[in-house]
């Protein structure tokens, strides 16, 4: 998901509407939400998802 700025997603996350909803999907779904501002042209979740698992894996022997 995008949006303009962190405010605008710092909002989203905080309202009544997605905090109603956020039990559904942290019991149902093993998954992550990370912030980030700005990403280059060449970024992709997939490869950021990557990323963090090798960087888990790495850490864990």
């Amino acid at each position: 998901m995008e949006f303009p700025d962190r405010a605008a997603a710092e909002k989203w996350y905080g309202s009544a509407e997605y905090q109603a909803i956020l039990p559904m999907r942290a019991n149902n779904a093993i998954s992550d939400l990370i912030l980030v501002d700005g990403v280059g042209p060449d970024f992709t979740v997939a490869g950021f998802a990557q990323q963090v698992r090798d960087a888990i894996k790495a850490a864990s022997h």
